[in-house]
């Protein structure tokens, strides 16, 4: 390795001593070129002649001058504006009329590493690790934006994604948005940003990462990713009328924020405006109102000094009638914004409803002092517009601010145990207070002992309020741990739109931030999944079991024939040709049995097309045929058969198999002694023997020497 450095240094300091107007040097001979060969030829050259003279692997005495002049080659002609000036100049500068400058060529091994390697620190602006990201870039993502570029060290088709990329960051910082650049090898940051391909795009906006998922990157969609990543909606509301405007304005006392206003002839703010409006957004309310409604008559004066063409920026504070700033024509430019709203981020006269209001008022470790007015609020609201121009005076004069905070016991508690000692709630009357903040948890609250009802306020004299600030030695002062102030700005958002947030984060973060989970939920757009998600459905909804049927709505769910047993149905399966069926024959006493019921509600299960059911009535039909039946048994025993007997008879084989109960009548014993035949219920259940039968298995068969057709 130490023998690999002092090459390459070697070959840097003679590098850059050569002369840059060599006139031997022909770029296209020493890539073996023609002049009209196209990029994509020169690439192909470049990599098989920079392998075949690498120091490293060529030992040939003259290999470190031909990958000089490989390298120096690759980026004449890699560049199309010094291709351009040696072809019609001989030279890839102005060398040869401005004078000769020693620094034009670089060393010879960066084309080198960029094209094979692609190592990015010698030209990134900025690259990032994991916790880099984790503790600054993720976290303060809500006021700036990033968009991070990642590769390998081996992705030969990432050069041409990067050099767009690199094209447009001094645009992009320009704006607000942040640039950076990371190793996808780098497993951690990978895995927290959920990096699939190589190379890949990713902008961190709201705490939540967003994916590039375009196949092809160009500077137009690159910026149309950026803008649909940031919610743009969320934070600029758009106007479609005057009266929207003076509904929006006429909210600032209550929503104790600071107005902007884009007046514009597009339908998407431009990003100078979306990006302050993001950073800012906790104390400025932002709103779009298109350039048309300035064609409306009877607007306000300050309408007629804004263009229709180019954008414009009103700022409104307390007066609604007038905008305190107005930013159009050259002023109009990304600093020049983000300047006037990190100065105008609170009202002439806030009401301090959280931390942030109560920081900007009072400002850490500031010599000058802020003001508190406390006291009744019903006659603060009354004499608003006198402290209103008490607070432009002292700011315009002195840079301080002054800020009402509400002593009712509903608002901030924690900060009126404090002031307690200063005054009472149920007084009504008003009390100024200096403070000052030396620290971050400490205060040093100063009375001024100026106090006044509704009566002597038109007596209150702000020379007093003055000197203080001239005077910096403050007496009989008290310091305090700051309290914790609660955050009425939070409470005032919308519900709704609040769990809209929790959901895009849990979602962002468990799917957008997961590189498998990702690239599954990506087949939810595709038309492959829903079809396929349809042919499951279907095969779910038809082999879904059938439900239990009770015996009122059998009748109605599936219709079972059952055949008159006679004469002709025996003979019908007796003919020669017949289909080969099993009759399953139920004997019963009258059609009101209650076996009769449970016969037809059994069958219904049955599917198969072999079975043919009956039912004989002994009482109305006869017992004759059973009788005859008994008799043709080939044992010659005679068998009685009771009611609610079922009989398989296969009538080609000439033979029964018989369920529940049958009683055996032996003519030459008239004993009560009975012999069961077939399979007991308690046994076997009825399913169980019609799975038997279609099975093969027959338990005690009983041929007989033919069928009976003798019904009476």
């Amino acid at each position: 390795m130490c023998l690999i450095k002092y090459i390459i240094i070697y070959f840097i300091f003679c590098f850059y001593n050569l002369s840059a107007n060599d006139s031997n040097f022909n770029p296209y001979e020493a890539l073996g070129v023609s002049r009209t060969a196209s990029d994509k030829d020169i690439r192909q050259a470049y990599k098989k002649l920079a392998k075949q003279w690498h120091p490293d692997k060529n030992s040939q005495p003259n290999a470190n001058d031909q990958f000089t002049k490989i390298n120096n080659a690759y980026e004449i002609l890699s560049d199309s504006k010094k291709r351009q000036n040696y072809d019609q100049y001989g030279t890839t500068s102005e060398d040869n009329r401005q004078g000769y400058d020693p620094n034009h060529f670089h060393d010879p091994f960066n084309a080198f590493r960029e094209h094979f390697f692609h190592q990015t620190s010698s030209k990134a602006r900025k690259v990032i690790h994991a916790h880099e990201f984790l503790n600054d870039i993720l976290p303060n993502s809500f006021q700036k934006p990033y968009l991070i570029f990642g590769s390998t060290n081996f992705c030969f088709h990432c050069r041409r994604p990067l050099e767009i990329f690199r094209a447009m960051e001094q645009q992009l910082n320009d704006v607000g948005i942040g640039t950076a650049e990371f190793n996808i090898h780098e497993e951690r940051l990978s895995n927290e940003l959920g990096i699939l391909n190589i190379p890949s795009l990713c902008v961190i906006s709201q705490g939540r990462v967003y994916h590039f998922n375009d196949q092809q990157i160009s500077e137009a969609s690159i910026k149309e990713f950026v803008r649909k990543s940031i919610p743009i909606k969320r934070f600029i509301q758009t106007l479609e009328t005057y009266d929207d405007l003076l509904e929006l304005l006429e909210t600032s006392n209550q929503t104790n924020r600071v107005h902007a206003l884009l007046i514009t002839k597009q339908k998407i703010p431009t990003l100078k405006f979306v990006l302050p409006c993001l950073k800012y957004s906790t104390r400025i309310q932002c709103a779009l109102l298109p350039s048309t409604v300035l064609n409306t008559n009877s607007l306000p004066s300050y309408f007629k000094q804004i263009s229709k063409v180019s954008d414009t920026i009103l700022l409104f504070k307390e007066d609604i009638n007038k905008p305190d700033v107005i930013i159009k024509d050259n002023d109009f430019t990304s600093n020049n914004i983000h300047d006037i709203f990190q100065s105008n981020q609170i009202l002439h006269l806030p009401i301090i409803t959280s931390a942030n209001v109560f920081n900007l008022v009072c400002q850490i470790n500031s010599m000058k002092s802020c003001f508190l007015i406390i006291g009744n609020s019903n006659l603060f609201a009354q004499h608003q517009s006198s402290f209103l121009h008490l607070s432009k005076q002292l700011f315009q004069k002195h840079k301080s601010h002054i800020a009402y905070i509400d002593s009712s016991s509903t608002k901030q508690v924690e900060f009126n145990r404090i002031l307690s000692s200063y005054y009472q709630t149920n007084e009504k009357k008003l009390l100024i207070l200096a403070v000052r903040r030396w620290s971050d948890d400490t205060v040093e609250i100063q009375n001024l002992k100026i106090e006044f009802n509704e009566k002597s306020f038109n007596e209150f004299n702000t020379e007093n309020i003055l000197k203080l600030l001239i005077d910096n030695r403050w007496q009989n002062t008290k310091k305090y741990t700051l309290p914790s102030i609660l955050n009425f700005d939070q409470r005032n958002e919308n519900i709704f739109l609040k769990l809209i947030d929790q959901f895009e984060n849990v979602w962002n973060y468990w799917i957008e931030r997961n590189g498998i989970l990702r690239y599954l939920s990506g087949y939810l757009y595709t038309y492959q999944f829903w079809f396929i998600t349809i042919i499951i459905l279907i095969y779910i909804y038809y082999s879904r079991e059938e439900p239990k049927i009770n015996s009122k709505q059998s009748n109605k769910i599936k219709q079972i024939h059952i055949h008159d047993f006679d004469e002709s149905l025996l003979e019908r399966y007796m003919k020669p040709g017949a289909s080969n069926v099993i009759i399953l024959l139920l004997i019963a006493d009258t059609p009101n049995d209650q076996c009769v019921e449970d016969f037809k509600q059994k069958i219904r299960l049955i599917k198969d097309s072999r079975m043919v059911f009956s039912i004989l009535y002994r009482r109305q039909q006869s017992s004759i045929w059973l009788n005859e039946l008994s008799n043709n048994i080939e044992n010659k025993q005679s068998i009685r058969f009771r009611s609610s007997t079922v009989l398989a008879l296969y009538i080609r084989r000439k033979f029964f198999v018989s369920y529940w109960p049958i009683d055996n009548d032996d003519d030459n014993n008239n004993s009560n002694s009975n012999e069961i035949v077939g399979e007991s219920s308690s046994k076997l259940t009825f399913s169980n023997w019609i799975d038997l039968l279609f099975d093969g298995n027959f338990r005690d068969p009983n041929n007989i020497t033919k069928w009976p057709i003798k019904f009476s």
